[in-house]
């Protein structure tokens, strides 16, 4: 019984061994750039984020580059999650990406004082898609400039994988 253990270990451990040194393909990776200009919301961020349970609801046209073709559409909201008169606190924020071939999502909870007013990169998941992304997942980064009044514009790249 020993013996047969034994063997039964080491040609689990082989077997184990051939699995990990099979080549495997490379996961294709697919990075895409996009600037949301000149979106529409329901307010300025500055006057809602520090009350939790509000919305700032967004949508506008998404672009290549700034200056570049227009792509398709972006929609999403961003809900205050805590804050107060002396904290502004996170926001939890969701997006849509409509593009031609089909739609991308994402959804993060951000510092609102980092989203909104120190214009930092920020990293959130990509949650799911549809048409050529059905199996999206991945990251993407959000950073709003900070000296774009009422913060109508934002840079988004999204990494699939």
């Amino acid at each position: 019984m020993y013996k047969t253990a034994l063997l039964a270990i080491f040609a689990a451990a082989a077997l184990a061994a051939i699995i990990y040194a099979v080549p495997r393909p490379q996961a294709r990776h697919r990075t895409r750039r996009f600037g949301c200009l000149n979106a529409t919301h329901n307010r300025p961020a500055s006057t809602w984020v520090n009350n939790p349970g509000n919305l700032f609801v967004f949508a506008g046209d998404v672009f290549d580059h700034a200056g570049g073709s227009k792509v398709g559409r972006t929609g999403g909201y961003c809900m205050t999650t805590s804050g107060n008169a002396q904290d502004a606190g996170e926001v939890f924020c969701t997006a849509t990406f409509q593009l031609t071939s089909g739609q991308i999502t994402g959804q993060g909870l951000f510092s609102a004082a980092d989203l909104f007013a120190n214009g930092k990169t920020l990293p959130f998941p990509i949650t799911g898609g549809t048409g050529s992304y059905n199996s999206a997942h991945g990251y993407a980064t959000v950073q709003v400039p900070p000296d774009v009044p009422n913060e109508t514009d934002a840079n988004f790249v999204l990494h699939l994988s």
